[in-house]
């Protein structure tokens, strides 16, 4: 979040930075000025990036494997260049249709695989290498497999054709998209970092959530919702952000493990949030069909109510635990300067909405962000004046997560290779959809599943596109509209982040906090609640997207109106405590968590009795409360 001094890096990792600032200005260039052939660009954005993920984690520093890890980068970086000599050798053959599956090419191809998953592992961890392998091993044990999962299966040569040289597995149409449009937003993020944008959202926050319970708590939600919708990474969010907010909850009095908790849900849901939604949705507008700017305002109510669900659930925590606001000496005053300085955030994204609203490409909007976030940060911080050396660095960050996303694409073009030639995608869907004629909610929870085991471990992007291929088909052959059915997988491919047993975003998050990480993710559930359900909300009263299907006016009223009323009896049952009445009884919290979960019921005759119950019990304990005071 701020321009803190970067730590001693070896000569290898410094050359590697270099190389990363390299390509975020290419990206830039490229946006800019250039329109270079699509397979040359592909291949050479790869290329960079195995490159510079070699050099920034390379294995003879992070294992101490002394000279043998120096031959083990060099040795990955070899293979993948070689590999990429031989694609360029036979790039015509591809376009022509003559390739043929020689054992050079087989050789080839496979190192070029190998290289490209290894060094996938030092980016992200095993998760996506394990998928990865998975995957591989599904596609040639095809024949030998039960039911539903057997195949014809898959042999060397065809695989090596679809997954390497072709333009459906690493360099696939995926592939492209993301470097054409995604890199930039990367970019984008890592300049607003250094610019302090960071500390001045967080300084506003503080002190206008303050008067209010839990106000560090709701401060920090607001901070990692804006920082998170530009991260590709829920884990890199909760590290750049949770060293301030987590530490400022804890001091408020909340426990370490809720600290935690609510910054990993924040982090997480600031990837739902638009206009940016980690630059999935780009890419979720490209298979939809629809223009981005549509998507964009699809999310904007579900990411509301996600967060209003999460507030509620803090406020609830804080009057249980009987915090109280910051007492007024305490409360930060802000001034002049600070409003100032808040046009450090504001400014970028405006300029940025503003390109989206005139038509303007993703590309060219993420870069007009870019160049507005430099330029107000020129203008309004001093100290980004005075040390340049923070927008090289900001440009450094940018493309080496730039690289690492790009390296995490290349492998889900793997996976997507293997779907495409063993057509287990259909069969998934087809044994979703027949479920989903019998039951409709049955398919859906089939599906949550399915994305929340998918999306273990990996970053936003790529989870996101290895659901959509597999599951949002199967949803929509269930009667479900497209936009819903890829926004539900996206929601879930998100939260799969907090789900136990992985919960990598908790992981993150408790050392930070002091917690313990498996119940960081128990706390983070409990307080997601509403953003767990709300996909479900938008499935049944597709209205709530605003653009999806038949738009009513009556229905988005009345789903406002129903989540409002879950909203509160589901922070209240849960958090145990009630904003007029105190601490709740047990009795009491199971009755308003009954209520709250009709009241997400789409059916009139369960959630209108709900809603009716929730404004008794608020009237009820408004009368309570006059008659003890």
């Amino acid at each position: 979040m701020t321009a803190t001094s970067q730590p001693e890096l070896h000569g290898i990792q410094k050359f590697g930075r270099a190389l990363a600032f390299v390509f975020s200005l290419i990206i830039i260039a490229v946006i800019a000025f250039f329109v270079l052939d699509e397979a040359n660009a592909r291949f050479g954005v790869l290329a960079i990036s195995v490159v510079i993920v070699a050099m920034t984690r390379p294995v003879a520093i992070y294992n101490r494997l002394g000279r043998a890890g120096w031959l083990v980068d060099i040795g990955l970086v070899a293979a993948f260049l070689y590999s990429a000599i031989w694609f360029f050798r036979v790039k015509q053959e591809l376009y022509t249709g003559f390739y043929m599956a020689t054992p050079e090419n087989i050789a080839a191809g496979v190192l070029g695989l190998v290289s490209l998953v290894a060094l996938s592992v030092r980016a992200w961890g095993w998760s996506l290498a394990i998928m990865a392998a998975v995957f591989v091993a599904f596609g040639f044990a095809g024949p030998s497999l039960p039911g539903i999962l057997q195949h014809f299966g898959m042999e060397i040569g065809g695989f090596m054709q679809i997954a390497w040289y072709s333009f459906d597995g690493v360099f696939g149409r995926v592939t492209g998209l993301v470097a054409d449009n995604v890199l930039i937003f990367l970019i984008f993020g890592a300049v607003l970092e250094r610019t302090g944008a960071g500390e001045s959202l967080i300084h506003i926050s503080t002190a206008l959530t303050a008067r209010i319970r839990g106000g560090a708590a709701h401060a920090a939600i607001v901070a990692s919702a804006v920082f998170g919708m530009m991260s590709g990474s829920v884990a890199a969010n909760i590290a750049g952000t949770g060293v301030f907010t987590i530490p400022l909850i804890k001091r408020q009095g909340f426990s370490p493990n809720f600290a935690g908790a609510v910054e990993t849900a924040a982090s997480s849901g600031g990837q739902l949030t638009p206009p940016i939604m980690a630059a999935a949705v780009f890419v979720m507008a490209d298979l939809v069909g629809m223009p981005f700017a549509l998507v964009i305002v699809a999310a904007a109510l579900p990411a509301v109510f996600k967060y209003i669900g999460l507030f509620a659930q803090v406020y609830a925590e804080a009057v249980r635990l009987d915090i109280k606001p910051l007492p007024k000496d305490q409360i930060p005053v802000l001034t002049s300067r600070d409003w100032l300085d808040s046009a450090l955030i504001f400014l970028p994204i405006m300029a940025l909405m503003g390109a989206f609203i005139m038509g303007k490409s993703p590309a060219m909007a993420g870069l007009i962000g870019v160049v507005t976030a430099i330029a107000t940060g020129l203008v309004l911080n001093p100290k980004f004046r005075r040390e340049p050396q923070r927008l090289l660095q900001a440009l450094a960050d940018g493309g080496v997560s730039a690289a690492q996303i790009m390296l995490a694409v290349g492998v889900i073009g793997i996976v997507l290779a293997v779907v495409n030639e063993t057509g287990v995608a259909i069969r998934f869907a087809t044994s979703i959809a027949s479920a989903g004629e019998e039951s409709l909610i049955l398919a859906l929870i089939l599906a949550m599943f399915g994305a929340l085991i998918l999306g273990m471990g990996l970053p936003t992007l790529p989870a996101y596109l290895i659901i959509a291929i597999m599951i949002a088909p199967a949803i929509i052959k269930a009667g479900v509209l497209p936009l819903a059915a890829h926004m539900f997988v996206l929601y879930f491919a998100v939260y799969s982040s907090i789900v136990p047993p992985i919960a990598y975003g908790c992981y993150v998050a408790a050392p930070i906090a002091g917690g313990n990480p498996l119940q960081t993710s128990f706390v983070a559930l409990r307080i997601s609640v509403v953003g767990l359900l709300v996909p479900y909300v938008f499935v049944f009263s597709p209205s709530l997207l605003l653009v999806a299907g038949e738009f009513s006016w009556s229905e988005l009223g009345f789903t406002i109106c129903r989540l409002l009323a879950a909203i509160w009896m589901l922070a209240s049952a849960l958090g145990g405590a009630d904003p007029r009445l105190g601490r709740l009884g047990a009795g009491q919290r199971a009755v308003r968590l009954v209520i709250g979960a009709a009241a997400m019921f789409p059916l009139p005759t369960i959630w209108v009795p709900a809603v009716v119950a929730t404004l008794a019990l608020g009237f009820l304990s408004r009368t309570q409360m006059r008659q003890t005071t």
